[in-house]
This record gives C-alpha cells, structure tokens and sequence, in this order.
C-alpha cells in the first residue's frame, strides 16, 4: 500500500491594485483606521466585517443545472493554460524551475475583465480565456470555484475580496460590484488606505490560506484606490497511501544543465496515463477522485520548453488527454522536491498579444467607475508568485498573482501490453488538474533538483 499523503494547496489567486476612486456609502463595511496610530496595530481578522451591497443581497450564485464546461470550453481553457505558461517558459532563463497557477491569472483578470471594454476586453478574452466571452466566463469561473467549495473528499477555501480606499473621488459602478458577488463570492471591505491596510489585507489572506500565504503586500502604494484579492487553499490525501518501503532513496536526478542532484523517489502503480506530444504522463488520483496531480517525462532530448511549444504549435488538447487516458497498470517514480517561482508578467502577455490593457492611452476600464473623470486606467503590472513542496509526507503549493491598475488620465495513441514505468529522474512536466474538466489548476516544469 501507497504511504497516506497530505497534500496542501494554496493558491492566493489575484491582488487588482487601481488608482482613481472609490464605492458608494453603504455598498461596503466602513473600517477606517486613524492616521495618528504610529504603533503597528495588531491584526484580528474576525474583526473586519463585512456588509454587502444592500441591492446585492443573494450572494454567490448556485450554477445553473447540468452547467459543465463542455468540450469546446475545456479544450480553449487548456489551450490558454499551456500558452502562458510556454510564454512564461520562453521568457526565463534556461534551466529555472517554473510554476504558474493558470487558474490564479483566470480568476484574477476574471474580475478585471467584468470593468473592461472595447478592444481591452476582446484582448484579455482572446488572450486569458481562450477566446471565450466574459459573459460566457463568469459563469465557468463560477462553476469551478463554487464546485471546489462544495467537494466533499478534499477540501477547498476559496475566497474573494474589493477592498476600497474611502477618499469620497468617485464610486464604483453597480454592475461591476454585482458580478464580483453573484459570480466570485466577493466580500466587499471600505476603509480609509493608511500603510496599516497592507497588514490588514495581509491578515486577511493569512486567515483565508491556512497561514501559508503570509504576507501579499509590503506597502500601499500613494494614490492607490482598489485592491481585488482572491485566495484558495486545498487540503486532500493522495486516493492511495504510500508506506516506507515505497521509498526510494539517494536516487539521482539530472538536472537541465546535466549535473546530478541526489533526491528521494516515491513509487507507485498508477492505472491511467497518457501520451500527448513528445510525452508520456501518468495521473496520480487525490482523494474522492475529482482532482488528481499529473506528471509528465518529455522525450528524451526534449526540454520542457520545446515540449510546451510543441503543443502549442498543434493546439494539442491537454484537457481531453487527461479525460480521456488509457487504463493500465504504470509504475510511477515521484521524486520529493521543493520550488519558488515569481515573475511580472506584463511583458509576457504582451508577447502573446495582449498589449492594449497596458497602454496608458488605450486601455479602456470604464466599467469599473461610474464618474468618467476617473475612468481612464491601466494595467501597470501583474506579478506572479509560486511555491510548491513535494515529500512522502505532502505536498504544499501556494500561487499569488497581483494585478497593478494605474490611473492616468491531440488523442493519445495505443500502446504494446508491455510494463510502462515513467520515472521522473530528469526535467518534467507537472500540473494539478480538475479531473472531471481535465482542466489545469497549476502548472510547473522541474528543470533542476539544486
């Protein structure tokens, strides 16, 4: 028997830092705090309540009957999800250990696009969705964070947040405020911004990660108006349990760069995998089943950036892979490891395509405000964080993407009956998937054990 594995997720999905307004009084909690305080406040999260918009009384929406992405929806999520992260791939240095988290950048330009319009929002659909309406999105994100809050094997947090600095410049438009609550769950915050809000954003994101997410922000930037913060966290055990003999010590994994890192492998007999690209992967089942961890061993010869590449180049269909994988018997060498990855990644959606958003002159945000004066905001920055931790004891991840608004003016072939072993001694693939969609949740590329 497999030793019993926890593994712990979270991702804190998206910060959307806007300069130029604020809400309406009675839309949000009214939470100032005194600029005269000197002493760092001490925190208490349970301290910070929250009022909903009074019209805005029905909170998330339950998705519609029967409402699951179908194969046109899952293929164009997936096919986004490998585009930025080969994009992101291309745009390191070689041999880094990368990790993206594509549905932390779903959820947080999910939101941002519900205030964007014109040629900035048909971008970020192409781009971020796939090509798939935000009018058609909202309700997808809905679906997945609703389900992931609804899993009975595994459990998941997920959680949004407006926070609003309460200057009195402007407000918020209605609509906006409206489908951050039905479709995102948001929980509106109002307060005065004083360089104690970073703490408190911070606590907040504490208390929705499990503590593993500890700190988001150093500081408030001068002029700042807005921030959208979302937070997930996961906590399921592996379907099978590991025991100590399943371990393999003082194993040697190659590195990129083709030096030797000595690691700890963990086996096991897995019963689906897949061949997709110059790849063969494996699917490891957590708990209940819904969502399952995938690794991927490309070619030999093949680096993890030509493999991405290369099912970009033949828009490859990640998602109906993982639906749709072969039953048999596949003996399986995890390696233990541990990663941190961050990036602003502005330059890579632009490289993709997506350039308009961040043009001080173009962007066009005005559903966001309902006072044109202050309508006229860009995407500044968006920076993204990863950690993730690998062990016969667990598995811990975490994702934070923070989104800086400024004001300005293929089908896997059959293979022979013969044993397949897939050890991950060298460069791999990796992803954490909703097993029902097949979409992916996170990515990452292991290039090196150092």
């Amino acid at each position: 028997m497999l030793n019993k594995k926890l593994v712990k997720m979270t991702s804190l999905l998206g910060a959307l830092v806007m300069v130029g307004c604020t809400v309406p009084n009675g839309n949000v909690v009214n939470n100032n705090t005194g600029s005269n305080n000197t002493e760092k406040p001490e925190i208490d999260v349970t301290n910070l309540s929250v009022e909903m918009p009074e019209n805005y009384t029905g909170g998330q929406l339950a998705p519609k009957e029967g409402m699951i992405p179908g194969d046109k929806e899952t293929k164009a999520l997936s096919q986004a999800s490998l585009n930025v992260f080969y994009h992101t791939l291309k745009a390191e240095e070689d041999n880094k250990n990368v990790l993206i988290s594509p549905a932390s950048l779903s959820f947080a330009f999910g939101i941002a696009e519900n205030g964007a319009g014109g040629e900035t929002l048909a971008q970020m659909e192409d781009t971020v969705n796939g090509g798939i309406a935000i009018d058609d999105m909202n309700p997808l994100l809905n679906y997945l964070s609703y389900n992931l809050q609804n899993e009975d094997e595994v459990s998941w947090g997920v959680a949004n947040s407006l926070w609003f600095n309460d200057d009195g410049t402007c407000d918020l438009e209605d609509d906006f405020l409206k489908k951050a609550v039905s479709y995102y769950d948001a929980e509106i915050y109002k307060l005065k911004f004083e360089p104690e809000t970073a703490d408190e954003i911070n606590a907040w994101t504490a208390d929705k990660t499990d503590n593993m997410i500890k700190k988001v922000l150093d500081k408030v930037n001068p002029g700042t108006r807005l921030f959208i913060v979302n937070a997930m966290c996961f906590d399921g055990e592996w379907e099978e349990q590991y025991s100590e003999d399943d371990e393999r010590k003082d194993r040697i994994f190659i590195n990129a760069d083709q030096s030797e890192s000595e690691v700890s492998l963990l086996f096991s007999t897995e019963d689906k995998y897949f061949e997709l690209g110059e790849g063969i992967g494996f699917i490891k089942p957590y708990k209940g089943g819904e969502y399952a961890f995938v690794g991927i061993l490309p070619d030999e010869g093949v680096t993890c950036e030509e493999y991405v590449k290369g099912l970009v180049d033949q828009n490859a269909d990640f998602s109906e892979a993982v639906r749709n994988a072969n039953e048999g018997d596949v003996r399986v060498y995890l390696p233990e490891f541990n990663s941190d990855y961050s990036n602003e990644m502005s330059n890579i959606y632009k490289d993709m395509g997506m350039d308009i958003p961040f043009e001080q002159t173009e962007a066009e945000f005005k559903g966001f405000f309902t006072n044109d004066e202050f309508s006229q905001v860009w995407i500044d920055e968006v920076i993204h964080k990863t950690h993730i931790e690998v062990d016969k004891k667990g598995t811990k991840a975490a994702a934070v993407t923070v989104i800086e608004v400024k004001e300005a003016g293929a089908i896997a072939p059959e293979f022979e009956e013969k044993p397949i072993v897939i050890t991950l001694d060298r460069p791999f693939v990796y992803g954490i998937v909703d097993v029902e969609t097949g979409v992916p949740i996170f990515l990452g590329c292991q290039n090196s054990m150092k």
